[in-house]
């Protein structure tokens, strides 16, 4: 309540800086250290015990994270080197169709409409 302090908790209510009106009907859950105790030996304070409540609530919402971080990471690898492989097949392939000179005169018959004088004589306005 230091933010607070004229703030009043009515009877029956507790105090949650966290909560929109101040006042909840849940007693905080975690009131002083050593509620619980950990096999290793882990000081048990209230600090710690909420952020293992986080992690198992984090834990329960996606229980397949972690092995589908380790399936993404296997998939950009694979992208990667399918992309180098694409590439040096692309290079391997095109390299000398696309550096090819290709001789092109205005007799050729695909050409010979491109001349004014070839337009002229065939009728082709333009």
């Amino acid at each position: 309540m230091k933010q607070y302090p004229d703030a009043k908790t009515p009877p029956g209510l507790h105090y949650n800086p966290y909560f929109a009106n101040l006042n909840i009907a849940m007693p905080p859950p975690l009131t002083s250290n050593g509620q619980v105790s950990y096999a290793d030996g882990t000081p048990a304070t209230v600090d710690q015990m909420a952020k293992d409540v986080s992690a198992f609530l984090v834990w329960t919402a996606e229980p397949n994270l972690e092995s589908r971080h380790a399936a993404g990471i296997a998939v950009a690898i694979f992208l990667l080197f399918a992309t180098i492989l694409g590439y040096l097949a692309y290079r391997q392939t095109w390299y000398e169709a696309k550096r090819a000179v290709r001789v092109t005169g205005p007799l050729e018959p695909e050409n010979q409409a491109k001349s004014r004088k070839a337009k002229a004589k065939s009728g082709i306005a333009g």
